[in-house]
């Protein structure tokens, strides 16, 4: 996690090893390739290595999420979510982090529920100095809140800016439904996993 020049950025800390992990093994297959039928059979398998390559830069790597003064904006793997503080409803956190607004639930790849070695690790501890807004009519809080999962912290965040500006009264309340939640695909790399598609169709069928 980070602090950005105008908020907050989420960031899963294990993207730098799982991106690492798949480029070794997208590389290593290539290699085996190059062992078992030379050049040339190496060249053929590139187009999928490429696209495998940005597919899984795109699901380990790219994803995050910004809490900003205008609002969150999730950045997923194919899809770009941005939901003005007006337009926020819910912060729900089981399975992942989730944005619930009126036009739709937005679920945050970067940030998803706890595991149960993080479960099985939790204490009451852990739950001091979350927002009031983590905790339901009978004062428990959901797995998915947990301060150890990425659900947990990110909707701390969210939902300790969400109380600031409702307080300062800096936020207008009753507008959520004529708010607009921008949603915006990852153009560029659907186009680079296209042509990598093509070509590897190609290379098949030739």
């Amino acid at each position: 996690m980070s602090i950005a020049s105008d908020g907050w950025t989420f960031r899963p800390r294990s993207r730098f090893l799982s991106t690492a992990m798949a480029w070794a093994l997208i590389a290593g297959l290539v290699a085996s390739r190059w062992v078992q039928g030379g050049p040339e059979a190496a060249a053929r398998t590139l187009p999928a290595a490429v696209g495998l390559a940005l597919a899984a830069w795109a699901v380990f790597f790219h994803p995050r999420v910004d809490v900003t003064d205008e609002g969150v904006r999730l950045v997923n793997p194919l899809r770009t979510i941005a939901v003005p503080w007006a337009a926020l409803v819910h912060v729900e956190t089981q399975y992942a982090l989730t944005l619930v607004t009126p036009v739709g639930r937005f679920r945050a790849w970067a940030a998803p529920g706890p595991g149960r070695h993080q479960v099985v690790n939790s204490a009451n501890g852990d739950l001091t100095g979350l927002p009031r807004t983590s905790f339901d009519t009978r004062g428990a809080v959901p797995i998915g809140d947990l301060p150890s999962a990425p659900s947990g912290q990110v909707a701390a965040q969210i939902r300790r800016r969400w109380e600031d500006l409702v307080e300062n009264e800096v936020l207008e309340l009753g507008v959520a439904e004529q708010t607009h939640v921008e949603r915006t695909w990852n153009v560029p790399l659907l186009v680079l996993l296209a042509i990598t598609a093509v070509f590897t169709l190609v290379v098949i069928v030739i």
